[in-house]
């Protein structure tokens, strides 16, 4: 198992094997409703042994059109989720998607570094230019978090999913080389203060 770590959490990809209890957490995270409604989401009405297959499947059948994370704390126990997701290769963009789907994390900065973490892995290892977001006007805290990682407001748009219909979008954007540019500064910050 492969987990790229941070100050206080850890990506473990998705395709990695999960044990049954991981699969009944992020069950619960699927059905809770307070956890989707920031996420965009709706509550699974699939089974728990119907999610789990689905789950599992689709970890033995990667998509070539996401990158896909847990977010972990040291002790192993995945806190949430985080990816990048409707990837297009020909125009390299992806589409970026976070939940922390334990409430009791929530607040505690583990979503931007999360994000963070995913952002240097995309833009170190892929060639990937361009990830965007959509999240809703009034989830301001997930706003100043994407901020503070660099992404920037592009536009109020019309969006449409098929689990909720049409809403109100909040469009941001980060590119390869905004991303370069504040993480070179930083860098340099760093060696400074040595």
């Amino acid at each position: 198992m492969t987990i790229t770590w941070g100050n206080q959490i850890g990506l473990r990809p998705f395709d990695d094997p999960v044990t049954d209890a991981e699969i009944e957490r992020v069950y619960r995270w699927n059905k809770d409703s307070e956890v989707l409604q920031w996420s965009g989401g709706v509550p699974t009405e699939l089974t728990l042994k119907e999610f789990a297959d689905r789950l599992r499947s689709d970890q033995k059948n990667p998509s070539g059109y996401r990158l896909a994370y847990f977010i972990v704390l040291p002790s192993g126990e995945i806190i949430g989720r985080v990816g990048c997701f409707a990837i297009d290769w020909d125009k390299r963009t992806g589409e970026l998607g976070i939940a922390i789907g334990e409430p009791t994390q929530w607040g505690r900065g583990y979503g931007r570094q999360a994000i963070d973490l995913m952002l240097r892995d995309i833009f170190q290892t892929t060639s990937l230019e361009k990830i965007s977001l959509f999240t809703f006007p009034e989830n301001i805290r997930a706003q100043k978090c994407f901020a503070a990682c660099g992404f920037r407001h592009i536009a109020t748009a019309r969006r449409f999913s098929p689990d909720i219909g049409e809403f109100d979008g909040v469009e941001m954007e980060i590119t390869r080389r905004e991303w370069l540019a504040n993480n070179s500064i930083q860098i340099q910050l760093s060696q400074d203060a040595k």
